[in-house]
């Protein structure tokens, strides 16, 4: 019988913190949530497990199993996106401890640029108003606890090359063939 996550939810962790790991079409991903409030802390790509992860639970079947709806929605969200649907960025669900508000600056931008689009880190620089903080953008995006849905694998760097990636350069060059498969798809 499957286990009601949020309703019956024993904190396995000093602060509640758990992992859902789940599959997408890009492979294993996992989030870092808390029930209540529901916040996800972080996002993690295929490969992207650090070994001291919260307790986690594996979730294959998000149709069968009673879990947390604002959990369920957003490996949804993570998913869909992957498939192509555009996706909102669901800000008030993200917890921003630690994050600088340059940082979120960087954030922000980044999650704006459209689906089969791309921008420059230097682009970026200049949309913060920080116009030569180029290596910043870089660094700040290498930090991204939600990639995907503030999707950094969309900026490159001036020369057209991608740069880097914390899931590799072979999975962002996937995500932004196929986003771009997508959209001419869509036209």
């Amino acid at each position: 019988m499957p286990r009601e996550i949020c309703r019956n939810f024993t904190p396995m962790t000093d602060h509640g913190w758990q992992t859902a790991r789940f599959q997408t079409s890009i492979g294993d991903m996992a989030v870092v949530w808390k029930p209540h409030p529901f916040l996800i802390r972080r996002i993690l790509l295929p490969g992207d497990f650090p070994e001291d992860l919260p307790p986690e639970v594996f979730i294959d079947d998000l149709d069968s199993a009673r879990f947390c709806e604002p959990l369920t929605g957003m490996i949804r969200l993570i998913q869909d996106t992957l498939a192509g649907t555009a996706a909102h960025v669901p800000w008030e669900s993200l917890t921003w401890d630690g994050i600088s508000d340059l940082e979120r600056a960087v954030y922000a931008q980044t999650a704006a640029i459209p689906r089969g689009s791309l921008s420059t880190y230097k682009e970026i620089a200049r949309r913060i108003g920080r116009p030569r903080a180029c290596r910043f953008v870089g660094n700040a995006l290498s930090k991204n606890p939600f990639p995907v849905l503030i999707p950094c694998h969309r900026v490159i760097r001036s020369d057209n090359k991608t740069g880097g990636f914390t899931g590799g350069r072979s999975l962002k060059q996937q995500l932004i063939d196929a986003e771009a498969v997508q959209v001419s798809c869509a036209l």
